[in-house]
């Protein structure tokens, strides 16, 4: 089903868990205790199946593990027209509008070329006003790129190569984010991360303060 994403999270902080080597069940546990709206993207869902939402990009993604976003108990979100919908009926489907930068309109987004990018985009659509990054890694760690190992055939890994590809992309979203009226916090809590252009910061200390 085609979607806009709702303001249902405005001035609020939102944690997105991805799925770099440095995800762990610690860190979903963490970010549960302080019961914020969390966005959790594809196989991190099994650390985190209570999140708010579940943001997974690739149509076989959706096919592959169907088991579990049909278990999925939030809004399930993706960008791929391709995507299952006759059998997630339930899926919401944003469109594309290019690769950098942000789209303001909360139907569309940028893809940057993967879903953490994309999962940002939400996150600021539905009017956040922090952001928590956990599992954004971008590089490998000890030979992994996700803390869940290799995806499941016959989806595919990145390789090492894209990550400054992706990193420049990443460039594109920092700048245009700083250019936006309405201003949102992004912090990268994320210990170890390349991700460069928001400050980085101990999780404990991005969640001080956040009721719990």
């Amino acid at each position: 089903m085609k979607w806009a994403v709702p303001k249902m999270w405005e001035g609020k902080t939102v944690a997105i868990l991805a799925s770099g080597p440095s995800m762990s069940q610690a860190v979903a546990d963490r970010v549960r205790a302080a019961r914020i709206p969390t966005i959790v993207i594809n196989t991190t869902v099994k650390l985190a199946p209570w999140a708010d939402v579940l943001y997974a990009a690739d149509a076989g993604w959706w096919s592959v593990y169907k088991e579990a976003a049909q278990a999925f108990k939030g809004l399930k979100v993706t960008c791929d027209d391709a995507a299952p919908v006759h059998e997630l009926p339930e899926l919401l489907v944003l469109k594309e509008s290019g690769r950098v930068g942000f789209d303001p309109d909360p139907a569309y987004l940028r893809t940057g070329g993967n879903g953490g990018y994309q999962a940002i985009h939400l996150a600021v659509h539905a009017g956040a006003s922090r952001i928590l990054l956990c599992g954004y890694d971008m590089r490998f760690v000890n030979n992994q790129v996700h803390w869940h190992g290799r995806h499941a055939n016959p989806l595919r890994d990145a390789g090492e190569g894209i990550f400054p590809q992706w990193l420049d992309w990443y460039a594109t979203l920092v700048e245009a984010l700083e250019l936006r009226e309405e201003k949102v916090e992004v912090l990268n809590c994320t210990p170890g991360s390349a991700l460069r252009g928001w400050p980085k910061v101990e999780l404990e200390e991005a969640l001080a303060g956040v009721a719990a």
